[in-house]
Formats: C-alpha cells, sequence, structure tokens
C-alpha cells in the first residue's frame, strides 16, 4: 500500500513539473511575442513616422511646385495683359501717325498752293523791275498784239499766272499751251502735274488743265497744234473752236471747231 503510494506521488510530481514547464515554455513564449509586438510596434511607429515626414516632404515640394505653377500663370497673364497694352499702344501710335502723314500731306498741299501762289507774285515783281522788256507790267487776259512772257489772268477771279506769248503764226495772238523740243522736260507725270502744269516757260513746259479751263472757257479761243522734226518738216492742224472742261467734268475736250491743215485731223 505504501509502494502505492509513492508510486502516485511520483506520478503527481513529475505531472507537475511538466505542467509547470509548459506553463514556463508558454510564459517565455508570451514574453517573445510581447517583445516582437513592442518590436513590431517600435518599427510600424518609425515607419509611420518616416511616411509621415516623406509626405510632409511630398506635400510641401507639391505646394511649392503649385505655387510655381501658379506664379507662372500669373506671370503669363500679365505678360498677355501687357502685350494688349503694348499692341493697343502701337495702334494709337500708328494711328496718330497716320493722322501726322495725313495732316502733313494736308499742310503740304496748302503750302504748295501757296508757294505757286507767292512765285507767281514774284514773277509779278520780276516783270514790273524789267521795264524795258517787252513784257507787260500788269496781267493781261490774252495774248492778243504781245509776244514773250507775261501774266495772264482770264478773269478778275482767276489768279495770274506766268505764260508764253507767240506773235509770229498765223497772225499771232497765241498762248502757247505746250513746248517741247529738246527733251529736257520729263513728260511721264501724274494727273495731278498735268492738272496744275510742269516745266518753265524758259524752256520746256506744259502749262496745266486747269490754266487751259480758265483760258478756254473764258472766251471764245482756237487750237493750232504745230509739229516740227529734226530734219525741219513741218506740218501743222488748226481747229476754229477750242474749250476745255473744268475739274468737275475731268477736264473733257467740251468744243473742238472745224479742222484745217497739214497734219491731218488727228483729234
Amino acid at each position: 500500500g505504501d509502494e502505492q503510494n509513492a508510486t502516485e506521488l511520483s506520478l503527481e510530481g513529475f505531472q507537475y513539473q511538466t505542467l509547470t514547464a509548459k506553463l514556463d515554455y508558454l510564459q517565455h513564449k508570451l514574453t517573445e511575442m510581447d517583445f516582437a509586438i513592442k518590436e513590431d510596434r517600435r518599427t510600424t511607429d518609425q515607419k509611420l513616422s518616416q511616411l509621415g515626414q516623406v509626405m510632409g516632404n511630398n506635400f510641401t515640394t507639391l505646394q511649392n511646385q503649385l505655387n510655381n505653377i501658379l506664379n507662372e500663370q500669373a506671370a503669363i497673364a500679365n505678360q498677355k495683359r501687357m502685350r494688349k497694352e503694348i499692341q493697343t499702344l502701337v495702334s494709337k501710335k500708328d494711328s496718330n501717325t497716320v493722322l501726322s502723314q495725313q495732316t502733313a500731306c494736308a499742310n503740304h498741299e496748302l503750302m504748295r498752293k501757296h508757294i505757286q501762289r507767292i512765285v507767281t507774285k514774284e514773277d509779278r515783281a520780276l516783270l514790273r523791275d524789267y521795264s524795258d522788256t517787252t513784257e507787260t507790267k500788269s496781267p493781261i487776259s490774252s495774248c492778243k498784239g504781245v509776244t514773250g512772257k507775261h501774266l495772264i489772268q482770264p478773269t478778275a477771279n482767276d489768279e495770274p499766272f506766268l505764260a508764253l506769248c507767240e506773235e509770229t503764226s498765223f497772225g499771232g495772238g497765241w498762248l502757247v499751251v505746250q513746248y517741247r523740243f529738246n527733251g529736257s522736260v520729263d513728260f511721264y507725270r501724274n494727273g495731278e502735274a498735268y492738272q496744275n502744269g510742269f516745266g518753265s516757260v524758259d524752256g520746256e513746259f506744259w502749262l496745266g488743265l486747269e490754266h487751259l479751263h480758265q483760258i478756254t472757257s473764258a472766251r471764245k479761243h482756237e487750237l493750232l497744234v504745230e509739229l516740227k522734226d529734226f530734219n525741219g518738216n513741218y506740218v501743222y492742224a488748226r481747229y476754229s473752236e477750242f474749250e476745255i472742261g473744268s475739274e468737275e467734268e475731268k477736264y473733257e475736250l467740251k468744243k473742238l471747231g472745224s479742222y484745217t491743215g497739214t497734219a491731218g485731223d488727228s483729234l
């Protein structure tokens, strides 16, 4: 009976020891797990902290990039606004330039007319100074009975102009409206030049359509065209009546009488 009790006590002691060992083992594992959990938590916290720093840095970088983009867009908008303002200023400047040029052209035209009048007055003074010549001292209305350079004033409302009178052909009294003999004056000109006249009565010249209108509309006139080549061959065409229209009528040939002559009736 004692041996059986001893055996039972031994078994119970062994089982206790075994249970204690298992408990110790479990305690050890729990300690390891607790340590591992704490280590994982520490590692996770570090990673989260690093991730937070990276995200913070990335956010700062993105914020900086966004600010740069906004600044660039603002700069582009300012550049466009300045470009429009500059274009507006340039347009205004161009408009002012065009207006100034138009004003200058108008002033130039007015000055040209004044100069023509001044030159006419100077020519008149010159004629008065040289009283020993065959030229008259005051304007005349036609070339009847005179020769050489004279101031012609068809009517009292017309401005006098210097002209050349011819007294040798067909009884005289002719006003020379065009004279060409050596090609020294260019006759390839625009309408304005032919309206106002060009050249000089001392050489080659064209009297001008406006003067022709003033003369031929004031009283009846004939037209004589004389031609001579370099070999001395001479022909002429004479028309019994001749009148030129006004500027409003585009200086049309209003009247042309009957023809006589040797040059042929080209008109």
